[in-house]
């Protein structure tokens, strides 16, 4: 494209967009813009498909129903999605408080050139110490597929979608899996190129990250905003009140926010089957059928690329004072730590909240901005539970993270974290008494996401986190569909995002829940999975 900026006919930067955005139309591994035909699929170039990956018929017809769709040897269907560049408004570079854009990757000339002009590239896309061409996600939610002798976890339409219990689709059932905790999706994740359903050591395939559904999320605001019809999104909302896809969560297998919405059950509660819901285009991320489907309820999903490391201690003492003090002996703390309080008989008001301490000593922290005086008195009891929060290292490969908690390799416990991942500092809601679990995302006209390009609200951002407390609140926004933040301090943390089945306006493209560890397991848990090109 260096050929419109060459001599000195003064074509305009203008005109250059044009022919530039008019050219990824037509090119591998470029997505066209939001609100447009086909956003934000692409087609990935032969060369680098993985192997047993083929594209479905019309994968490069923009307009078709497997525009950007592909399907692995194991019969999943996967949609893939090329590297952009993004950029967050913040009232200042461009864009107004929380409008979104994503250019396809030929837009700039130069990562420094997108600098310039705000944008950055998504962490989804930095993996194993590059920037990958793109990304392939599930289409649909994972379900038991016969391979061989043994079975695996595919992505099949109108699947019976796996969950981490027995009484429903178990994952247990599948040949990589030994029973039905929520670190078994990762070994299903590694059996989908295996041999008869056993896990395979060189898999490509990871469990969805975080980092992914908070990209699915962030281009399906981007795609929402720039529409102007339903044409090319068929959830676009005008109104602005429920302009973000539709799926299973009213526990009628409808959606709450539009009676349209009808899904086939899959026999348990009101559960439906993977991709069942009609119309389909408004239960995809981009409100076309080439989209990816069911991410407003369903079943939660596993996302990986994240977790924490918390310790509990135990409370002796709190007094009525400005600020409450407690005593948690040898608690090992700094001031600006988050502690999570629980069980605490008498001085109830501290239950189940976070709060940001400040250190008096080695036995005795304060809660910041809680004047205690008029509270209960303490009678005895309550945990303290501190943690500190890990992400994924940009060197690090997803599909490397193996599904212990011991081991270098593993995506939990100290080992696991030391080797693959850096620590973050992590925002909560601590301001008493509005620092309950239960957060919506959005607060009012507040800039929710960070619009930095690097630094810890790069990375919060890249997780679906708003840049501060200001973010959230117990109500959210319409713009965020009022989603769930559901804050907590975990141990093993394994994040579910989207909702399930019955979780109405609290499911969403930005839900996420922080209270579940890798060893837990429910009925309306289920995973999807990816993979990066070659």
């Amino acid at each position: 494209m260096d050929m419109f900026f060459m001599g000195g006919g003064g074509v305009s930067r203008a005109r250059v967009n044009q022919i530039l955005e008019d050219y990824a139309k037509i090119t591998t591994n470029y997505c066209n813009t939001p609100g447009g035909i086909g956003f934000p699929n692409g087609v990935c170039p032969t060369a680098n498909l993985p192997a047993g990956m083929i594209p479905l018929p019309g994968f490069a017809t923009l307009g078709d129903n497997n525009y950007g769709n592909y399907q692995f040897r194991d019969g999943s269907q996967m949609v893939y999605r090329p590297r952009t560049w993004c950029i967050e408004g913040d009232g200042t570079n461009g864009f107004g408080v929380n409008v979104k854009d994503v250019k396809p990757w030929n837009y700039f000339d130069t990562a420094a050139d997108a600098a310039a002009a705000g944008y950055w590239v998504h962490d989804v896309f930095l993996d194993g110490g590059g920037v990958k061409l793109g990304i392939f996600c599930d289409k649909f939610m994972c379900s038991k597929n016969a391979l061989g002798t043994g079975s695996v976890a595919s992505s099949i339409e109108n699947g019976l979608p796996l969950s981490t219990s027995a009484s429903h689709n178990p994952i247990a059932d599948l040949t990589a899996c030994a029973g039905n905790s929520y670190h078994e999706a990762i070994n299903a994740a590694h059996a989908r190129d295996g041999v008869d359903g056993a896990a395979n050591v060189a898999s490509i395939f990871f469990v969805e990250s975080k980092q992914l559904f908070s990209y699915l999320a962030f281009c399906s605001m981007a795609h929402g905003q720039a529409s102007t019809a339903i044409t090319y999104n068929a959830w676009y909302d005008a109104a602005g009140v429920t302009n973000f896809p539709k799926g299973c969560n009213d526990n009628a297998l409808g959606d709450v926010d539009d009676a349209e919405i009808l899904y086939t059950t899959d026999g348990y509660s009101n559960c439906g089957l993977t991709g069942s819901g009609t119309p389909f285009a408004k239960t995809t991320d981009n409100g076309q059928a080439c989209g990816v489907a069911d991410l407003n309820g369903l079943l939660y999903e596993i996302s990986i690329g994240l977790t924490c490391i918390a310790t509990t201690g135990t409370i002796t003492a709190a007094t009525q004072d400005n600020p409450c003090q407690l005593t948690v002996v040898g608690h090992g703390k700094s001031t600006g730590d988050y502690i999570q309080i629980a069980s605490v008989v008498g001085m109830t008001e501290i239950n189940s909240k976070i709060f940001t301490l400040t250190v008096v000593d080695v036995d005795n922290i304060t809660l910041d901005g809680v004047d205690s005086s008029a509270f209960a008195a303490y009678t005895s009891g309550g945990s303290a539970t501190f943690g500190k929060f890990y992400r994924k290292k940009d060197s690090v490969s997803m599909k490397d993270f193996t599904s212990g908690n011991s081991a270098i390799t593993d995506h939990w416990g100290a080992a696991g974290v030391a080797a693959m991942m850096d620590e973050y500092d992590m925002v909560l809601e601590t301001a008493y008494p509005s620092n309950g679990f239960a957060q919506r995302m959005g607060s009012g006209a507040n800039q929710v996401l960070s619009p930095d390009l690097a630094g810890n609200g790069a990375v919060l951002r890249s997780l679906g986190i708003p840049q501060d407390a200001d973010g959230v609140d117990a109500t959210g926004t319409n713009l965020f569909g009022k989603d769930y933040f559901y804050q907590y301090i975990r141990n093993e943390l394994c994040v579910r995002s989207g909702g399930y089945w019955a979780y109405t306006s609290n499911a969403g493209v930005w839900y996420s829940s922080w209270s579940y560890g890798r060893t837990n397991w429910n009925a309306d848990v289920g995973f999807r999975c990816a993979c990066h090109p070659v």
